[in-house]
């Protein structure tokens, strides 16, 4: 159970790796081919749109960055619970870092098949 558990915590872990290095081709590997994604602003069904939907997400922003501070395994559920930091623009010295920098709290729960591909993710901004 031990070993299932932190092969679980990797896959999530290789997943927030990827999407903060904004690489779409390690994603879709990840992804079931029925994945769905869910948030605040978007949603989105089938691997292809999930792809395109992190695409448009990574392309919205300069930099975001997802830190996991704590991730919950309950069977194939995992819940991981974030800070998300968000860059929009540059900051130069005549631009205010605060106006293009934003600090998420958010929460992820994310469904994977027994060979470990991502099936949903849901994510809730507290």
């Amino acid at each position: 159970m031990l070993i299932e558990q932190a092969t679980r915590e990797d896959v999530i872990r290789k997943y927030f790796n990827a999407f903060n290095n904004k690489d779409i081709d390690t994603l879709e590997t990840m992804f079931h081919k029925d994945v769905t994604l869910k948030d605040w602003e978007v949603k989105a069904e089938g691997l292809l749109p999930v792809c395109r939907a992190n695409e448009q997400i990574f392309n919205s922003v300069l930099r975001i960055t997802c830190i996991p501070e704590e991730i919950i395994i309950d069977g194939d559920l995992v819940v991981a619970v974030l800070t998300i930091e968000v860059i929009t623009e540059g900051t130069m010295a005549h631009n205010n870092f605060a106006e293009n920098h934003e600090t998420l709290k958010v929460v992820d729960i994310f469904e994977l098949t027994k060979d470990l591909k991502i099936k949903s993710i849901s994510a809730y901004k507290q």
